[in-house]
């Protein structure tokens, strides 16, 4: 029996002492103690988990290190983990890396999310990694398949770096709103105006939404597919508005020779600012949102941020560059779609990649930039099983719109009003419905097909 086997069976987790870190050792009959072990680690200590799918449902992540030393949770050498749950990371100083997280998006029919679209359950919303703590680092993790973001950094979070991973087939299903990568209503550690947070070199692909989204909190509902992001940046309004005293972040963006290919749509930058969106590589995005300006990069009140050395490949129309905001800089961008207005530092070429159906992204400017960058994932795509791919899948809007008139919650005072371009439900049954208020008007789509009967 070699000695890894005898660890195995003698111990239900390993503790090690060394000169340089104490070692922890997980399987699955142990992962309960998950919990226990990140109070006792402390920074530069390893949590190491056996090789194994770990699908039981795990305590939230309260691991903390140190400035001087991270906490790192990683696969034992040699061995593949695979998680086939969510995890919830609110510790600090902490590093992520090795491990396949991988949900059940695959295993969810369309006719169950679509006739709970009213009042759906938290299972269609499950985010891969929600993070909450800062100086956390995620990499060489593949995130894939889950019905909400694949990973999303939120609250009391700084000081992350999201590098060098696969993030995928993710969000299908959340009517939230939601996207592969999604940094979002974040506050500030400190008050300095330095890069904190770091998205770089990470394949992303065939995240989409299929679901129409709402926030009925907002009294209204646009029936389009408009979520469903590469990468979603966005800041509340009432942060924006009340300033850094009340948690306006100040901090720097980067991201970064980023491979992003078949999303439902590109990049989206709502109401953050000072984001450097650097030599990143943009494929044949946009492939279930309604507007078809969606293939490239969308900026909603961005400000003082750039935009530099970028590649935006559209198939199917729409702008490469879609920014309303201040002080943004553009440089050295190239696209191959018509850009209007145009944009100084924003250039169209025809033939923009050599050969991207077969995921050839060689260009004639930035070379195998982007190449190089896809074979540094093969090892990650074979050990854990993922093909590049776009999902193919064909969202029937008119279909999804006539199911959520045909389920309106109504009760003996509801009215329901029809008109060309919207609906108007007065008194709707808001029983056992969050954040729903009295009245609530659903917005149709500028070209939708007669789907009920005034």
């Amino acid at each position: 029996m070699n000695k890894k086997n005898f660890i195995i069976i003698i111990f239900i987790f390993l503790f090690i002492s060394t000169a340089q870190a104490r070692i922890f050792i997980i399987d699955n009959s142990s992962v309960s103690k998950l919990t226990k072990i990140c109070k006792e680690a402390s920074g530069g200590d390893v949590i190491y988990f056996h090789n194994g799918i770990y699908n039981i449902h795990f305590p939230i992540i309260k691991c903390k290190g140190n400035s001087k030393a991270y906490i790192t949770i990683a696969p034992y050498p040699g061995d593949e983990v695979t998680i086939r749950s969510n995890w919830i990371i609110k510790g600090n100083y902490l590093l992520i890396k090795g491990l396949n997280f991988k949900g059940y998006a695959e295993k969810i029919k369309y006719k169950n999310v679509i006739s709970s679209w009213w009042n759906p359950p938290k299972k269609y919303k499950i985010t891969g990694l929600l993070i909450k703590g800062h100086h956390i680092t995620i990499k060489n993790n593949a995130i894939g398949c889950y019905p909400g973001a694949g990973i999303k950094v939120t609250g009391h979070s700084d000081y992350i770096k999201i590098y060098h991973n696969i993030i995928y087939n993710n969000a299908w299903w959340s009517t939230g709103g939601t996207g592969g990568l999604v940094v979002k209503n974040i506050i500030q550690f400190d008050g300095t105006n330095k890069r904190k947070i770091d998205i770089s070199n990470n394949l992303i692909f065939s995240n989409e939404s299929r679901i129409i989204s709402h926030v009925f909190q907002k009294g209204f509902v646009k029936l389009v597919i408009d979520e469903g992001e590469s990468i979603l940046i966005q800041q509340r309004d009432d942060v924006v508005k009340k300033g850094a005293k009340k948690g306006l972040y100040y901090g720097r963006y980067l991201i970064k020779y980023n491979l992003i290919l078949f999303n439902g749509k590109g990049a989206s930058l709502n109401k953050a600012d000072n984001i450097d969106f650097i030599a990143n590589t943009l494929y044949a995005n946009g492939t279930t949102a309604t507007n078809p300006n969606a293939t490239g990069i969308r900026g909603n009140h961005t400000n003082n941020d750039t935009f530099m050395d970028n590649t935006i490949g559209c198939i199917r129309g729409g702008k490469a560059f879609s920014i309303q905001g201040k002080r943004n800089i553009f440089k050295n961008n190239y696209v191959n779609c018509v850009q209007t207005p145009p944009i100084k530092g924003v250039y169209r070429i025809n033939k923009l990649f050599r050969n991207p159906e077969k995921l050839d992204f060689y260009n004639i400017l930035f070379k195998d930039r982007a190449n190089k960058l896809l074979k540094s994932f093969n090892n990650m795509l074979k050990n854990f099983n993922i093909k590049i791919k776009p999902t193919n899948y064909k969202v029937n809007l008119n279909d999804e719109i006539k199911k959520i008139i045909a389920t309106i919650p109504k009760n003996k005072n509801t009215k329901i009003y029809y008109n060309k371009n919207k609906i108007e439900i007065f008194n709707i049954d808001r029983k056992e419905i969050k954040y729903m208020p009295k009245n609530l008007i659903l917005e149709l789509p500028k070209k939708h097909k007669a789907i009920y009967n005034n």
